[in-house]
């Protein structure tokens, strides 16, 4: 008997041991604990008198040790009476854990009992982990029952502290992507917005990459916050909760959240663990090739910004236009009577020369989209009262509105919500006379793709209060709209910045408001390394708006690394550009310019790998603004048909010889040239 139990027991260890190496996930009680593990990850939870995370293993690394993760979840409540706790678990009574096995999962449920009334009944709140087989995210999620009519309004989810790596630095998705040091400090990006395009936060030094991530599919509100002390990192997420996420008197989080760590560093993080899941996204799923963009958008591979509608802005322009060719794109600001940033959205009629410029340089091969924005409205403007401004506002939970004032204007703008009829039929109408009064190629519909939804609790709009996804759902429907029966054939849709839920919805993005420093705050290509292959992108950061400012490097710079990185090159004043001062420096963007045209294969539809600077004869040097770096640097794409080409730019005037990594002899590339290399 005693062998036959001994032979079962050594069976029973050796299927767990199969199953381990295969990564099956299991779940194994010891005490107090529970450990929830497979090849990859491996959780310790405390299950008796309070949580904590006992130990957090992933992919090898041990993150966090006991007695850092007894906060997993914060949430704020509002109730009939106007009750509005912020409640925590040592709110609660912790009632422990149960396991649920799933076909090819395992999930512990952790409970914790609120007293919200001196009815009989608790309210639990119950946090999902779980980790599939194989996996090596480990994945949160939560729910909470409700007194009738309360509402969940806020809540900060999941909470994961972990062991601060030493010399780390946190990268953000600001942009195009910024990476930070690791300071005493709390790094925090609001998302769908500029500061942060896509759904993760990453720190990392040498040993390793920590990713937190969300898989929203709907695009809602919410704050990434990296929380930095001299021990610890905090992730956590801020997020505005929707009425609508409560059925049958449960609040549920609508999407899972994710950690992980890699080895292999953050690049590897990035396209192993987020570039899969944007195409299971309704922005994400749709290839260039299936988007109709008009081929003059591909074309236009430069851009200039004008300003105003006066004889020394359209002499610059033409000029541009002549020394550029056909295929350069304008974007045209201050056109309207009103100085920038004051009565919007009252733009129309335009000042009287405009449309005549407009028919001049297009007449010379340029395209021009004018500029209007498509979130604020001035509650000074004659229209806020006349057409619905005060209905269509978005409001706080107080009635009041969301003001804004920006240094160009120093006047009052209120943020508009964009799930109103209101706000739709008013861009819809400026889309549709912009294209039939001044014949533009497209419009330019500034700050949807850039700022942050805030929560709405107008109770007359159509859609439930607080956070949730009626702003991405808002803004597709608008966009949708306008592009399903308002834009004329060959005609443009753009907006500035690229929060990822939008990218779909707009022939190009312009990307320019990435933030750096030297040596303090860099940018780095996080998002061509995820959509390179299904967005057009326009510029790369602001550029020098004076002649004689042009030739210090910066300029040269930002058209490089915009060329590089995939993005239509440019964005500068004409004025400045066209300057005698800058001729050196409008040669050199005449020549990225030219050599774009002959790498669409590559830019449009393929794939950003890295970037890098090439070996050999390749001086570093300081870059005002950005730091030191080569002269001569080069990326790696790869094309839909799978083949590598290298795309190599020298700054300098000079020729340099370089070579590139396992590419074979070393090449001398010409001064103020670029170069193309199929591997």
């Amino acid at each position: 008997m005693i062998k036959k139990i001994c032979i079962l027991t050594t069976g029973f260890l050796l299927l767990n041991m199969l199953a381990f190496a295969r990564g099956k996930t299991t779940v194994t009680e010891s005490g107090d604990s529970y450990t929830l593990s497979n090849a990859a990850v491996e959780a310790v939870f405390k299950a008796k008198g309070s949580f904590d995370i006992e130990k957090l293993t992933l992919n090898g690394h041990r993150v966090a040790d006991a007695g850092m993760n007894d906060t997993p979840w914060i949430l704020v409540y509002k109730g009939t009476q106007g009750e509005n706790p912020e409640l925590k678990p040592e709110h609660a009574v912790y009632d422990g854990v149960k396991v649920r096995d799933d076909e090819d999962a395992k999930t512990l449920i952790f409970t914790w009992s609120l007293t919200l009334d001196y009815s009989s009944v608790k309210y639990p709140v119950r946090m999902y982990v779980t980790l599939p087989d194989d996996g090596e995210l480990l994945q949160w999620n939560l729910e909470a029952d409700l007194p009738a009519k309360w509402l969940v309004t806020d809540l900060e989810f999941p909470r994961v502290v972990i062991e601060r790596p030493a010399d780390g630095k946190v990268i953000t998705t600001e942009g195009w992507g910024v990476e930070k040091n690791l300071d005493i400090a709390t790094f925090e990006a609001r998302y769908p917005s500029h500061a942060s395009a896509m759904q993760f936060i990453l720190v990392h030094n040498g040993d390793g990459a920590f990713y937190y991530g969300t898989e929203d599919r709907r695009g809602c509100g919410k704050t990434y916050s990296a929380q930095c002390t001299r021990e610890t990192v905090v992730f956590s997420d801020d997020i505005p909760a929707s009425a609508g996420w409560i059925g049958d008197g449960t609040f549920r989080l609508p999407w899972t959240s994710v950690v992980g760590f890699t080895k292999k560093g953050w690049e590897d993080a990035v396209v192993r663990w987020y570039r899969p899941f944007t195409f299971t996204t309704e922005w994400g799923s749709k290839p260039l090739a299936s988007r109709n963009i008009p081929q003059w958008c591909y074309d236009a591979d430069a851009w200039v910004r004008a300003k105003f509608v006066e004889d020394d802005t359209f002499d610059a322009v033409k000029r541009a236009a002549k020394h550029f060719g056909k295929g350069l794109g304008v974007h045209w600001y201050f056109w309207h009577h009103y100085p920038y940033d004051t009565h919007y959205p009252d733009y129309l009629p335009a000042q009287d020369r405009f449309a005549g410029m407009v028919q001049a340089v297009q007449k010379m091969g340029a395209r021009v989209t004018p500029y209007i924005n498509g979130r604020l409205w001035d509650p000074a403007a004659d229209s806020y009262k006349r057409d619905g401004g005060y209905d269509a506002s978005c409001r706080k939970p107080d009635g009041s509105l969301y003001t804004e004032i920006y240094p160009t204007s120093k006047v009052l703008n209120t943020v508009t919500c964009p799930s109103t009829d209101i706000w739709h039929r008013k861009i819809i109408g400026l889309v549709d006379s912009l294209q039939a009064v001044i014949g533009v190629d497209g419009v330019y519909i500034d700050q949807i793709a850039a700022a942050a939804p805030e929560p709405c609790w107008n109770e007359n709009h159509n859609h439930p209060l607080g956070g949730g996804d009626f702003w991405y759902d808002g803004y597709r429907r608008l966009i949708g709209e306008i592009r399903a029966n308002h834009l004329k054939q060959g005609r443009i849709l753009t907006s500035e910045e690229n929060a990822e839920c939008y990218i779909d919805l707009f022939d190009m993005l312009l990307v320019v408001n990435t933030p750096h420093e030297e040596n303090a705050c860099v940018i780095k290509p996080v998002f061509p390394m995820v959509y390179s292959d299904r967005a057009v992108t326009s510029a790369f950061t602001y550029t020098p708006s004076e002649p004689d400012k042009m030739s210090q490097g910066d300029f040269r710079y930002e058209l490089t690394k915009a060329l590089l990185w995939g993005s239509q090159i440019g964005w500068v004043d004409p004025r400045a550009l066209m300057a005698k001062q800058a001729e050196k420096e409008a040669r050199f963007m005449k020549t990225l310019m030219d050599f774009r045209r002959g790498v669409h294969d590559v830019v449009y539809g393929g794939l950003f790998i890295r970037e890098f600077a090439p070996s050999g004869d390749n001086p570093v040097v300081n870059i005002p603004g950005f730091g030191d770096d080569s002269l001569v640097l080069a990326a790696e794409w790869q094309k839909p048909d799978g083949k590598r080409v290298c795309l190599v730019v020298n700054m300098d005037e000079k020729a340099h010889k370089v070579s590139l990594p396992g590419a074979g002899e070393a090449f001398e590339i010409a001064g103020s040239s670029c170069k193309r290399i199929d591997l």
